[in-house]
């Protein structure tokens, strides 16, 4: 930092001007130095690991292990299902975990049995239990009408489904409890299985509220979705707060908003702005792709910001990595917390140059992907 003097400097003073000039540049050096360090304290303070003095790392410094091959669709519980040949595929890590596969038309519901997931077979309009490993479908928990219209969302501990329409559970179902709302749809279980939300269906007037239950099917709470907002995903951060992700009427196709809502007192709060891709997992874990810039689209065609950045926020939305990128290298970004917060897929499409036609991640379509772990260790 260099501070220059209005006054014109006389030879004949010279000798006391220089003293008084290095007073100056210390005295500055000083408050420069100060500066410095209260930003780098500021920084850490938003985001820093564990280790003191660590500055915020990369996601790419994380511990991490390569996507298997496919197309990356969601966690099952700390598994991961990839589109493969059109197919559905559970792996652990790089292995495949089970020798079935399932069709695109289905869902697949886990929780925290590792041994056992729900199969939703949506043309038949049936739901099973698979044996994950052993690979076959163990029993027939229930069946419904109505195929294309039906939601089902199961809570982690695979004892309670909840569904909007009526489910006829099988004759020899008795461990599996019923919670029928007519009104919402788009459930999203607590990681401990003891409470739930939905959304009910936007009226004319484009408003929605959220309701939230208990698992004995008592009413706990409910809010409206902000105003001017539509619902398009939402998480629990804790037994008393919920996430939105939310969009704006006005720009449906654009970014979107995280909120922080508490269920008690309901207020809804924006926590962060030029969302483009976001998920929570247990204890609040954040993944987050923002746009840095202005981003448009009409569902057709797109404006790239002119930058991205993908980050995780723990629980108390401290960013403890984070990396940015610019459009002309990669876009189209996927970041996925798993369901118990120690785990996170990051996915993303490269450009491909000429010289590099031939390599492994530009004969799948220029998709990247990475599995990281994120218990705060760097490589």
């Amino acid at each position: 930092m260099i501070l220059y003097l209005s006054a014109p400097i006389c030879r004949s003073d010279a000798p006391v001007v220089r003293r008084k000039t290095i007073l100056v540049i210390v005295a500055a050096s000083l408050l420069t130095a100060s500066l410095l360090a209260s930003a780098i304290s500021c920084r850490a303070e938003q985001g820093a690991l564990a280790t003191p003095g660590n500055a915020v790392p990369t996601l790419e410094a994380l511990r991490s292990t390569t996507l298997p091959r496919g197309s990356f669709v969601q966690w099952c519980g700390d598994r991961i299902v990839m589109e493969v040949d059109r197919r559905y595929e559970i792996y652990d890590g790089e292995v495949k975990a089970s020798p079935l596969s399932f069709p695109l038309t289905s869902n697949l519901l886990c929780g925290d049995n590792r041994e056992k997931l729900i199969f939703v077979d949506q043309q038949d309009g049936r739901i099973s239990e698979v044996d994950i490993s052993g690979g076959v479908v163990t029993r027939t928990l229930a069946t419904y009408e109505d195929k294309l219209r039906q939601q089902v969302s199961f809570s982690p501990d695979l004892q309670r489904v909840a569904s909007n329409r009526p489910l006829a559970l099988a004759s020899n179902v008795v461990d599996l409890k019923v919670l029928e709302f007519k009104t919402i749809g788009l459930f999203r279980w607590s990681r401990d299985s003891s409470a739930l939300f939905g959304v009910t269906a936007l009226t004319e007037a484009n408003s929605s509220s959220v309701e939230i239950y208990s698992a004995q099917r008592q009413r706990i709470g409910s809010g409206p979705v902000p105003a001017g907002y539509f619902f398009r995903d939402g998480w629990f951060a804790d037994s008393r707060t919920l996430y939105l992700y939310l969009k704006s009427h006005r720009n449906e196709f654009g970014s979107g908003f995280l909120f922080r809502c508490p269920i008690e007192g309901w207020k809804c709060v924006i926590v962060a702005r030029d969302v483009l891709e976001v998920s929570v997992g247990g204890n609040g874990t954040i993944g987050m792709v923002r746009a840095i810039g202005k981003y448009t689209s009409d569902g057709d065609e797109i404006t790239y910001p002119r930058g991205y950045v993908a980050e995780i926020r723990n629980g108390a939305s401290q960013v403890v990595a984070r990396q940015t990128f610019k459009p002309s290298e990669r876009n189209e970004f996927v970041l996925a917390v798993a369901p118990s917060g120690t785990k996170a897929v990051f996915t993303w499409h490269e450009f491909c140059p000429d010289k590099k036609r031939d390599s492994a991640r530009c004969s799948n379509g220029g998709r990247g992907g990475i599995v990281m772990d994120l218990s705060g260790r760097a490589k």
